[in-house]
């Protein structure tokens, strides 16, 4: 009876020991939860078991986790609605967490060692919307992957390894609106592989190894209004690959290896630097073109009014070029020509178009840098009423007529660095511009005294004289600044001499006119001395009879003696 009793007491002693420890750790995890951020940091809790509670980790609607290395118990956590995995491998196998949280909304997956997801891991989640993985091993998109989360309309899996797409693995995905395959490894999409993602407004596959694209690939996304395509290899894009899409907002083709000719329809932003275009046509509309380092021969734009912002720096236009294309530009504000073949800026009028008046009144931006200008004309269509930023620097001019610019009522900042400037009426440069804020004069031929003087003039006026080297362009802002030229191609361009201090200008002004003069004469009065002197000394004498043929060793002897007495007698 004793030892029954002793049981008894042993037995209520251990069970009394496990609540404790049970109150314990529940009193834990409730101090855990109430110390955690709102955001949901990474919380862990370990029971003696070896299982967590998912429901104690993750209270409530976003929960985020790392390096999970215990398993749940089968306590579901209901109100999660946002699950974030990271720094989980392939043996934890998270998606058994997914069993645990039938209404999940959105769910991210990051830097996990997870090659594989199939569409009866994701069938729990069904009410999914978003899905982000990133970072994984994920190598291969399957026919019907998704199919069990028909209501998602995120699905973002970039910088993950995928190199194969099969034709079906978007199926049943009605209302995906957005999906990213950037920074993967895919070389081939296969024509129908986005028919089923008929809300489609924003696909990104930028990074791949893309060489072409099936002429009607996105025949059934018309809605689409963004499509990334930069840092692929395309090589060529048909006009009939992009026909389908009417609404287009942003085109990015951007670092597309050599894409040559290049045939639009209409978008509102178009980004194509760097991509080898010799020519670009743009039937409808497009508000702004950034084409930066190419090899531009060719543009034209069905709309032109529509364009609000041009960025052709770096591509190989001339004046004729230019003028026929910017002519119809009414609302153009920024303009950047700079690193281009333009020898002379337009002028009204033409034989292009003469009944059409070659205005550009809502300019404000002109970048014509690093080109082969030679006069500033008065009359320019470029030099619009409005512009409040103009860049003439590294050109060919060798006189500026301070004239031309006293229709820029709104100047404000004004560069002419590199050219073979030696004059400039800065007091009516002033004058006619008192809003004039910034201006650039270095590496010139300004003489020192006149640059000092003209240097003080300006600066006690509030105008800035940046320093040599720190002029730059505030337009010119591409999303990735390249060396110019890019490309083998444009080796015309590369070869020609920029003006400037350092380099050798094609015009002769009055002072190398006068320089070249004086070397001559200073040589012609060097030859004749050096004449005079050989004479004095005989050389010429000598010479004559050494090459005389009736020459002897006897009559060598005798001038040799003649020699020696006219010098004694000397």
């Amino acid at each position: 009876m004793q030892s029954e009793q002793m049981l008894d007491f042993s037995a209520q002693s251990e069970s009394f020991r496990i609540g404790r420890d049970m109150h314990l750790h529940l009193c834990l995890c409730l101090l855990l939860v109430l110390l955690s951020p709102a955001t949901g940091e990474t919380i862990s809790i370990n029971y003696p078991s070896g299982y967590a509670n998912l429901t104690a980790t993750c209270p409530d609607s976003y929960c985020s986790l790392e390096n999970l290395s215990v398993a749940f118990s089968a306590d579901r956590a209901l109100k999660l609605k946002e699950l974030h995995l990271s720094y989980c491998s392939r043996y934890s196998v998270p998606f058994q967490m997914l069993n645990l949280t039938p209404n999940l909304s959105s769910l991210v997956i990051r830097n996990c060692s997870l090659y594989y997801i199939s569409k009866e891991i994701l069938k729990p989640v069904s009410n999914l919307s978003a899905l982000q993985m990133q970072r994984t091993n994920l190598w291969v998109l399957r026919d019907e992957q998704f199919g069990t989360v028909p209501r998602l309309e995120i699905l973002e899996l970039g910088h993950n390894t995928i190199h194969t797409v099969h034709v079906r693995a978007f199926k049943g995905l009605a209302r995906l609106r957005l999906l990213g395959l950037q920074a993967n490894g895919i070389g081939q999409l296969l024509e129908g592989t986005f028919d089923p993602l008929v809300e489609l407004l924003h696909l990104d596959l930028s990074g791949n190894e893309i060489e072409s694209l099936p002429g009607t690939i996105f025949g059934q996304n018309s809605k689409l209004r963004t499509l990334m395509l930069n840092g692929n290899r395309l090589t060529v894009l048909t006009p009939q690959t992009l026909g389908h899409l009417a609404d287009l907002r942003l085109l990015d083709l951007s670092h597309c290896g050599q894409l040559s000719e290049l045939h639009l329809h209409s978008a509102h932003t178009v980004f194509l630097e760097a991509s080898g275009v010799t020519s670009l046509v743009i039937e409808g509309s497009v508000i702004r073109l950034l084409a930066d380092n190419n090899e531009l021969t060719h543009l034209s734009i069905g709309d032109k009014s529509s364009v609000l912002h041009l960025n052709l720096h770096g591509n190989l236009l001339d004046g004729n070029d230019t003028d026929t294309l910017l002519r119809g530009m009414w609302n153009l504000d920024s303009l950047d020509l700079s690193k281009n073949l333009i020898e002379a800026l337009p002028q009204p009028g033409g034989t292009e178009d003469a009944n059409e008046l070659y205005l550009l009144p809502s300019l404000r931006y002109l970048n014509l840098a690093y080109n082969q200008v030679g006069r500033l004309p008065v009359a320019s269509p470029l030099l619009s009423p409005r512009l409040n930023h103009l860049d003439l620097s590294h050109n060919h001019m060798l006189a500026v007529q301070v004239e031309s610019f006293a229709g820029l009522l709104n100047l404000e900042s004004l560069y002419l660095e590199g050219n073979r400037l030696n004059d400039l009426d800065y007091e009516l440069l002033h004058r006619q511009h008192e809003g004039l804020k910034e201006l650039g004069l270095n590496d010139n031929e300004f003489g020192t005294i006149f640059f000092r003087k003209m240097a003080t003039y300006m600066t006690d006026r509030g105008v800035y004289l940046p320093p040599r080297g720190q002029h730059t362009a505030p337009f010119n802002n591409t999303q990735l600044d390249v060396d110019w030229p890019t490309v083998t191609g444009q080796v015309l361009a590369q070869n020609r001499d920029h003006a400037g201090v350092a380099g050798i200008h094609p015009y002769w002004t009055l002072r190398d006119i006068l320089a070249m003069v004086t070397l001559v004469v200073v040589m012609l009065i060097l030859l004749l001395h050096l004449y005079r002197i050989l004479e004095e000394e005989g050389c010429f004498r000598r010479y004559r009879r050494w090459r005389s043929p009736e020459r002897t060793a006897s009559g060598v002897g005798r001038l040799n003696e003649q020699d020696s007495e006219q010098s004694s007698s000397e």
